[in-house]
């Protein structure tokens, strides 16, 4: 009866364990699908310039870098900043890449829609480009204040450059901030997604190559 009681003991910690590993909640991957938002005034000048230029040539390439990004928005984690300043995550949620991925892909797409370059590649191209534009993810959370619902913060300061001399062509900030229809996992993303597209939108505005 002893030999048994071993691999008895064991079959009753395995079950045991599976059973409390089934109740764990799996996290939900969330991506972002940023339709063409609609530039703020700030933007509509630099984007009625841009219309009329003439087609890029093929020298007017450009190179979107990784945007470095504040601390706590370089993961996958969905951030929330909560009263008292108090910087959070929210548990069974999760973007499918890092925040930073996720915006330069973003931002690609929407410079290659906006058609002012030639060419417009990410960093791990590899081809060299004239021009580079440098971000900075300042804000991606979701804000909760005095109210339930929380509002969605997005951030990105833009530099444009040249490669060859590294001079700075233009800086910018574009921002938004969209409030969640409630407080709710996919009512929170679509908040992201209409702050990120408002933003994409004022950024492909003033992402301009210079006149010749």
């Amino acid at each position: 009866m002893r030999r048994l009681s071993a691999p008895l003991v064991l079959f009753a910690l395995t079950a045991c364990v599976s059973g409390l590993n089934s109740k764990i909640p799996s996290k939900q991957i969330y991506v972002l699908e940023c339709a063409a938002g609609t530039p703020d005034v700030a933007s509509s000048a630099p984007a009625a310039a841009a219309s009329a230029m003439a087609p890029p040539s093929a020298a007017d390439s450009l190179e979107v870098l990784l945007p470095s990004a504040a601390p706590g928005l370089e993961r996958a984690d969905i951030a929330v900043l909560r009263p008292g300043q108090r910087f959070d995550f929210y548990t069974n949620a999760r973007w499918a890449v890092p925040a930073p991925s996720m915006l330069q892909s973003l931002v690609v797409d929407r410079l290659r829609d906006a058609q002012r370059f030639s060419s417009v590649e990410s960093d791990t191209g590899p081809f060299s480009a004239q021009y580079v534009l440098s971000l900075e993810l300042q804000h991606f959370e979701a804000v909760y204040d005095t109210s339930a619902v929380p509002t969605v913060r997005v951030a990105l300061v833009c530099t444009l450059g040249r490669r060859t001399d590294r001079s700075v062509i233009a800086s910018f900030t574009v921002r938004s901030e969209i409030r969640a229809e409630a407080d709710r996992m996919q009512a929170v993303v679509a908040a992201f997604e209409q702050a990120s597209a408002q933003v994409l939108a004022q950024m492909a505005a003033d992402v301009v190559p210079p006149a010749p």
